[in-house]
């Protein structure tokens, strides 16, 4: 399953990098609402989560679907340019044209892109509407109502509570990551400028992979989707609270965004969809389990392990390769002898590796 941005056609005008405050102030909403889904965030979590007021608590619960699951369109950059202040942004959101406020608005509080929404023109879409939020929690209910009762009100207590985050954690903590973000988003913009569309836009993800003939750049993630660069434009924008999410918005009639980690992958390369399978599935068979019990710890023989194990050296040698494979165990040779050794932090990271690319 992936995601492909074809690139054919476009040129270097198509593509914009920049920094945008509102879709890290999202970033930081996605992780307060979903703590457990961000233990790499815990002393952010813990530093900030701890002071927020409690009226802002509440109004942060009640747009929590905004966020949450599913991050909603209208927090990311809708047109140029980009490195905007969080000011300009969300005045730009206050007069954002209302049709499109609610389809965007409509799309997150249901938790899909649904389409042909009509909700603010067609009464029986509206009722459908309210209807499938509400089969998805009695929260996404009250919104989707709110929603379609009185757009504009809706949109006023949305920035509202914007600003107050702003004001309660998100202005100290842009003036700590903006400039990072911005050295970044200079670094893409250079890229852009010496380097073909397809290398830049793998760069923001080692599990992307590019063709040129088509023009295609597929990202590895647990959707199937596609979007078309020409005419659209597409924006990257780093973020430093986005980890492990690489998200990429596609909505008809608005530029495709990247929104993509500006960290080091060195530090935790993520894996991809494929290989986490493999491994699940080599570790599968009992035996292969029980040689990973034998080998943590130390370097151990093909013999030896079939003396331990009680089975012949040729089914250990089978099941040691498929371990070798998928890059659980590897095989040193000294002298006469071949050692095979478990790569413990590897099969440790399995259960990580796996919430990841659920995550991704």
């Amino acid at each position: 399953m992936v995601v492909v941005l074809d690139a054919e056609g476009a040129d270097a005008s198509d593509f914009v990098a920049g920094t945008s405050p509102l879709a890290e102030l999202l970033a930081c909403l996605h992780v307060l609402a979903e703590p457990e889904h961000h233990p790499e965030s815990r002393t952010w979590l813990a530093r900030v989560g701890g002071r927020l007021p409690g009226p802002l608590v509440q109004e942060l619960r009640y747009y929590a679907p905004m966020w949450a699951r599913y991050r909603c369109r209208l927090f990311f950059p809708l047109r140029k340019p980009l490195d905007r202040t969080l000011h300009d942004e969300l005045d730009s959101l206050l007069g954002l044209d209302t049709g499109v406020f609610v389809r965007l608005a409509a799309n997150a509080i249901r938790g899909v892109v649904f389409p042909g929404a009509n909700i603010l023109l067609n009464a029986s879409e509206r009722r459908e509407f309210i209807k499938a939020c509400e089969r998805r929690s009695f929260s996404r209910g009250e919104l989707a109502n709110a929603l379609v009762d009185d757009p504009e009100s809706f949109r006023t207590g949305l920035v509202d509570t914007l600003y107050h985050c702003a004001e309660a954690f998100f202005d100290e903590e842009w003036s700590r990551v903006g400039p990072r973000l911005g050295d970044v988003a200079a670094r893409v913009r250079e890229q852009l400028r010496t380097e073909s569309a397809g290398a830049v836009l793998t760069s923001v993800s080692p599990t992307a992979t590019a063709t040129q003939q088509p023009a295609r750049i597929s990202y590895d993630k647990l959707q199937s989707a596609r979007g078309t660069i020409r005419d659209r434009g597409c924006f990257l924008v780093p973020t430093m609270h986005g980890w492990p999410h690489l998200i990429l918005k596609l909505d008809e009639g608005l530029p495709l965004v990247v929104h993509f980690i500006a960290g080091d992958w060195e530090q935790r390369p993520p894996v991809s969809q494929s290989l986490v399978r493999d491994r699940l599935s080599a570790i599968s068979e009992p035996a292969r389990l029980e040689l990973c019990r034998h080998l943590l710890g130390e370097p151990i023989t093909t013999s030896e392990l079939a003396e331990r194990m009680g089975i012949g050296e040729p089914q250990v040698s089978r099941h040691l390769r498929r371990l070798r494979e998928v890059g659980l165990v590897s095989s040193q040779r000294e002298g006469r002898m071949v050692y095979h050794r478990l790569h413990a932090e590897l099969l440790l990271n399995l259960g990580a590796d796996v919430l990841t690319t659920v995550m991704r």
